[in-house]
């Protein structure tokens, strides 16, 4: 498990497809009403993670409030945090630097 900042961990899921440039990270943020098991299925599907790392992804945006959980290129990232936002979750698209 990578640490992504002191506030935040990530499994890396990088892009492979992704330019040179600073890759851009899908975000998402810690959601009090929606159910875990929900997050988790959610996460399979639209990511396609087995249930383990899906499971660890939704608790630590539980316990730290957000969480990377995919890193590529601009266009991908905006389609996935696209496809969260659809089914009820909150995400964002950054980038260090």
């Amino acid at each position: 498990m990578a640490v992504a900042n002191p506030d935040t961990r990530s499994i890396d899921h990088v892009d492979e497809d992704a330019s040179h440039d600073v890759p851009y990270h899908v975000i998402l943020w810690n959601d009090p009403v929606t159910p875990m098991q929900v997050v988790v299925l959610v996460l399979k599907r639209v990511f396609g993670f087995d249930g383990p790392t899906a499971t660890e992804l939704m608790l630590v945006a539980h316990e730290k409030g957000k969480v990377v959980v995919w890193t590529g290129s601009r266009d991908k990232a905006v389609h996935y945090s696209i496809q969260l936002g659809t089914a009820g979750l909150q995400s964002t698209v950054g980038r260090d630097g």
